[in-house]
């Protein structure tokens, strides 16, 4: 499944569409995960965030940061 969460960054949209690690577990539907995704820029940023095993459901802003 698709699994995009577009979050607002700076007067950017960014779509983080990829998971690449799994930090932690707890349980069998949340994740603490590595996300990676890009603006409308083609501009690539990664975060943290949270999955349901599927989908991502939600992103710490705070942990946005721009990939060089």
């Amino acid at each position: 499944g698709e699994c995009i969460m577009v979050v607002k960054f700076k007067d950017k949209k960014i779509e983080f569409d990829e998971v690449v690690d799994v930090f932690d577990t707890h349980g069998p539907y949340c994740q603490e995960v590595e996300v990676q995704g890009s603006d409308t820029d083609g501009v690539e940023y990664s975060a943290i965030g949270i999955s349901d095993g599927d989908d991502i459901t939600e992103i710490e802003e705070d942990t946005i940061e721009v990939l060089d």
